[in-house]
């Protein structure tokens, strides 16, 4: 696979990741402020925004290592 796939492609799983990050945030804020919500569902909806974000932090990374790649190919 060539390195411009391979970045777009994680491109897709990036800005995926970021969106699910961003619902599952405002979820768990929403969870914060709702008087009915136990403390096991706030729990819940924080460790998985907090495993969305990992991911996307994740994906951000293999990009970044591609692109070093792809520079020092060019060189």
């Amino acid at each position: 696979m060539d390195i411009e796939a391979r970045l777009r492609a994680l491109e897709s799983r990036y800005r995926q990741a970021l969106s699910a990050s961003v619902a599952a945030k405002a979820h768990y804020l929403a969870l914060l402020d709702e008087l009915n919500s136990t403390p096991a569902s706030v729990e819940r909806a924080r460790l998985q925004w907090e495993t969305i974000a990992a991911r996307k932090r994740g994906i951000a990374a293999r990009m970044g290592e591609i692109e070093d790649l792809e520079q020092n190919l060019e060189v």
